[in-house]
C-alpha cells in the first residue's frame, strides 16, 4: 500500500507522460524519489509537444509533402542554422546517452531541445516567417520546423510511442507509412556550428534579458520600448545581423547598436558578456 497504482497513474496522466516522466526521474542505479508533481512534467512535455505539432500543421496550407524534404541549405537563415546545429548536436548526444546505457540522460537531452530550443525558441523565431509575405521564406521555414519535428518524433518514439504514432500519421509523407518501421535518425556533423550556436545564445539571453528588465520595472509588455545596445566590436555584427528578431520578441520599437554608445540618465540596463544593454 505504499506505492503509486501505475494504472491510476497512467488514466490520470497518459502512458507516454507516465513513461517518460518515470525515466526522467531514474538516475543510473538510484532509487526513484518518486512524486505526482513529477509526472506533471510529463503530461506537460507531452502537452507541449501535441500544440507544436498542431501549431506547424495549422500553418501548412498544401500537402505535407511539399514540406518533408531536407531543407536547401542556400535558403536558410541564421535562424534555421541555429536550430539544425542544436538538432544534430543533440542527435548525437543521445545516441553517446543510449551507448553508456544512460537512459534518463537520453530523456533529458531530446526534453531539453524540444522544450526550450525548438518549442520555446525557434518556433517563436519562425512566427514572423510563418505569417509574413515572403512566400520562399514562409515554406524555408515551414521546411525546417517540419524536418525538425519528424526527427523529434523519431527521437522520442521509443519511450513515447503512442503520441508520436499518431502525430507521425501527419508529418510522413507517405500515408501507409509508421513511424516503427522508419530509421533511426543520423547526426550530420557538417550542419553543426558551433559560432551560430554562440550568436543565437547571445541573442537568446538580450531577449530574455529585455524580458527581465520589463518585469523588474512592471513595464507592461504591450507597450514598446527603446534600446540601446553598447556592444562589443566582434558582437556588433551578430546584433545588426538578427536586430529584426530582437525587436519582435523583446517588444522594442527602435533599437540603437553602437559600441561608443552612452548610457541615458535614468535607464535600466544589464551587462551581457562584453555587452551593455
Amino acid at each position: 500500500g505504499n506505492s503509486p497504482d501505475p494504472l491510476d497513474l497512467m488514466e490520470k496522466y497518459g502512458v507516454d507522460a507516465l513513461r517518460v516522466s518515470l525515466l526522467m526521474i531514474a538516475p543510473q542505479g538510484l532509487d526513484i524519489l518518486f512524486s505526482e508533481e513529477r509526472i506533471e512534467q510529463g503530461r506537460n512535455f507531452m502537452n507541449k509537444l501535441w500544440n507544436s505539432a498542431r501549431f506547424i500543421l495549422m500553418n501548412i496550407d498544401s500537402n505535407i509533402e511539399n514540406f518533408t524534404s531536407i531543407p536547401n541549405p542556400k535558403d536558410l537563415d541564421d535562424t534555421d542554422l541555429w536550430i539544425l546545429s542544436r538538432l544534430n548536436s543533440t542527435i548525437q548526444s543521445v545516441n553517446h546517452s543510449y551507448e553508456s546505457y544512460k537512459m534518463n540522460d537520453a530523456v533529458k537531452i531530446v526534453y531539453d531541445f524540444v522544450y526550450s530550443d525548438f518549442c520555446d525558441w525557434y518556433i517563436e523565431l519562425s512566427k514572423t516567417r510563418f505569417y509574413g509575405k515572403d512566400e520562399k521564406d514562409r515554406k524555408t521555414a515551414l521546411n525546417v520546423s517540419v524536418y525538425c519535428m519528424q526527427t523529434i518524433l523519431k527521437l522520442l518514439h521509443p519511450y513515447t510511442p503512442y503520441i508520436t504514432e499518431e502525430l507521425w500519421a501527419n508529418f510522413s509523407d507517405s500515408k501507409n507509412s509508421m513511424l516503427i518501421t522508419e530509421t533511426w535518425p543520423k547526426s550530420e556533423h557538417k550542419m553543426i556550428n558551433s559560432n551560430i550556436e554562440s550568436n543565437l545564445e547571445l541573442v537568446k539571453k538580450t531577449i530574455s534579458a529585455i524580458r527581465n528588465i520589463r518585469a523588474e520595472m512592471n513595464i507592461p509588455m504591450g507597450k514598446e520600448i527603446d534600446i540601446i545596445v553598447k556592444s562589443s566590436k566582434q558582437d556588433s555584427e551578430i546584433f545588426k545581423s538578427l536586430k529584426p528578431y530582437i525587436v519582435r520578441l523583446g517588444k522594442v520599437e527602435d533599437i540603437t547598436i553602437d559600441s561608443n554608445a552612452v548610457k541615458p540618465e535614468q535607464s535600466a540596463s544589464i551587462v551581457i558578456d562584453d555587452n551593455e544593454i
